[in-house]
């Protein structure tokens, strides 16, 4: 019986704090129509909670959770009100990383995955706490994409790099290479996509932190909890598997024969890490 009062009474207080937080937020943010309820939903995900087991929003930025509630929520309005109030910020954090034309596009794919996410992830706003203003974290959220498209591309060009090296014949790319590459470059990229999905997750994530996100071997390695060689045997083995599974599509799919499957495969190795960083970026 006592735990059920305790309980009643921690929802009491709950349903309070949460209602005056609500009048708080609308009153700063009297343009955005965020109801109370969804309000109430996102604080509890990320509100913390006292002894008692009820909620505690002593410390919160309350006004900047409502903005950022709304933002999730895609309410009219809010993605304007937060580039409003926090695009100069951004685009300051951003470009105290990367200057130039290229900031623009950084602003853009950040905005993008803040305010908008993507199938495989939900609008970043949606992780704010509240734990600092919505300013400062911002800014230290912009200037992380920022650094993580300059190892992207750091790693796209490595793969360029790559692919430039590819075989030549008296200073010209070898005609029969040019010939695959036109004739099968549509298969290739369908194959490569259809070998990434059916890769496990784990696979993809260590592919993605070395041909993305430009992490040394060391350093994957440092991030799974195992040494370099393992990571480095780890990252040749899902490399591996993908090439052979590109080259039994392609070879079934196509019907090609021997000597151009042997010219195919070394045409798939030559782009798999250009195309592969290409697309897990896009995803």
């Amino acid at each position: 019986m006592r735990r059920a009062r305790r309980a009643t009474v921690r929802a009491v207080s709950d349903q309070q704090v949460v209602a005056a937080a609500w009048a708080r937020g609308r009153a700063i943010w009297t343009g955005l129509d965020l109801d109370e309820g969804t309000f109430a939903r996102h604080l509890a995900s990320v509100a913390p909670q006292d002894a008692t087991g009820a909620l505690s929003l002593e410390g919160l930025a309350i006004e900047d959770l409502y903005l950022a509630c709304a933002a999730a929520q895609q309410i009219a309005g809010a993605a304007g009100a937060v580039g409003a109030r926090h695009g100069a910020g951004i685009r300051a954090a951003i470009a105290r990383v990367v200057r130039g034309a290229d900031a623009a596009e950084v602003e853009q794919q950040f905005m993008d995955a803040l305010l908008v996410g993507s199938v495989a992830a939900p609008p970043k706003i949606r992780s704010y706490a509240g734990k600092a203003p919505l300013e400062r974290w911002l800014s230290v959220a912009a200037q992380r994409a920022a650094l993580m498209w300059i190892r992207a591309n750091r790693a796209e060009a490595r793969a360029r790099d790559g692919v430039a090296a590819e075989p030549v014949l008296q200073g010209q790319t070898h005609p029969e290479l040019s010939f695959l590459k036109e004739r099968y470059r549509g298969a290739f990229q369908q194959a490569l996509k259809e070998a990434l999905e059916r890769m496990p997750e784990h696979e993809r994530v260590l592919l993605r932190l070395h041909l993305v996100n430009g992490l040394t071997v060391e350093k994957v390695g440092h991030m799974l909890g195992v040494s370099q060689p393992t990571a480095s045997r780890r990252l040749a083995a899902a490399r591996a598997t993908l090439l052979e599974d590109i080259k039994r599509t392609l070879g079934s799919r196509l019907g090609v024969s021997s000597e151009e499957l042997a010219s195919l495969a070394g045409l798939v190795a030559s782009r798999l890490d250009l195309s592969l960083s290409m697309l897990l970026k896009s995803g």
